[in-house]
């Protein structure tokens, strides 16, 4: 009987021992099925196509924006598609938060001051201010920055890379303006010296910034407006990357490629 009662005694006490063990595990394993539960609620804001974030880009912005490039609506096009908007502005604003403040304030203020894209405002015209709701332009923000539009064809601008064309032979004459600008622009890039990320992220900044003035120059039209963008759109990757670099190594090898570049620019126009 003594034996009996030790071992139901013995017993007793495992059980009460590993029960908080148990309820532990179990309250760890809803808490991690709760934790993933929520990451994915908030993936599925703004990447799931049914996803509130994906219903609000249909409905407000494809009024006027593709989703991506199609030649066969090219006649229908009044404003850049999603995904040309996406790679403009992400190598620029690599981290979310930042993206997304800075579609946000174009958006409710756009200007040409702001624009990362030139070519498409010279092409469509500044957009119009959107009285948008801040928590709904927030969640378009952050689904343009996370969706996946996939690859889409290369525009005719990229489709000509590097292939500048002359005027019959000769160059293109632009405007005196234009013509101190792009000096100004080399002047910067190639006598341009710093230790710190921040003077090249600056310095990126400045060289787009007066980029902007000759692509934005309503002088230039049809076939010169053509070959002076097609110029710019094979420096624009070296810009863009250049106001974002985080490293020195690459905001040097940015900046290298950049003023290899540009010294094309004076065998083509004057």
């Amino acid at each position: 009987m003594k034996i009996k009662l030790f071992l139901v005694i013995l017993l007793i006490g495992f059980i009460s021992c590993n029960a908080p063990k148990k309820n532990k595990e179990n309250a760890t394993s809803q808490s991690i099925t709760k934790e993933e539960t929520t990451l994915h609620k908030e993936a599925d804001i703004t990447t799931h196509p049914q996803s509130k974030g994906y219903k609000l880009m249909q409905q407000k912005c494809y009024i006027c924006h593709l989703e991506v490039p199609d030649p066969s609506k090219r006649d229908q096009m009044i404003a850049p598609p999603m995904l040309r908007v996406q790679e403009h502005y992400k190598p620029t604003y690599p981290h979310k938060e930042e993206f997304v403040k800075a579609i946000m304030a174009f958006t409710k203020n756009p200007s040409e001051e702001k624009t990362l894209m030139p070519g498409a405002v010279k092409k469509f015209n500044l957009m119009p201010k959107l009285p948008y709701d801040d928590a709904e332009l927030q969640l378009i923000a952050e689904t343009i920055y996370e969706h996946e539009f996939g690859q889409a064809p290369k525009t005719r601008m990229q489709q000509m890379g590097s292939s500048l064309q002359l005027n019959n032979g000769k160059k293109w004459v632009l405007e005196k303006e234009s013509i101190q600008q792009i000096n100004t622009i080399i002047k910067k890039t190639t006598q341009f010296k710093a230790t710190n990320i921040e003077a090249y992220q600056t310095l990126g900044k400045a060289v787009f910034n007066d980029a902007k003035k000759i692509m934005l120059n309503d002088a230039y039209k049809d076939e010169l407006f053509d070959q002076i963008h097609n110029f710019f759109a094979g420096i624009e990757g070296n810009m863009h990357a250049l106001m974002a670099v985080t490293s020195i190594n690459e905001a040097e090898k940015q900046l290298t490629e950049l003023n290899k570049k540009l010294q094309d620019f004076h065998n083509y126009f004057e």
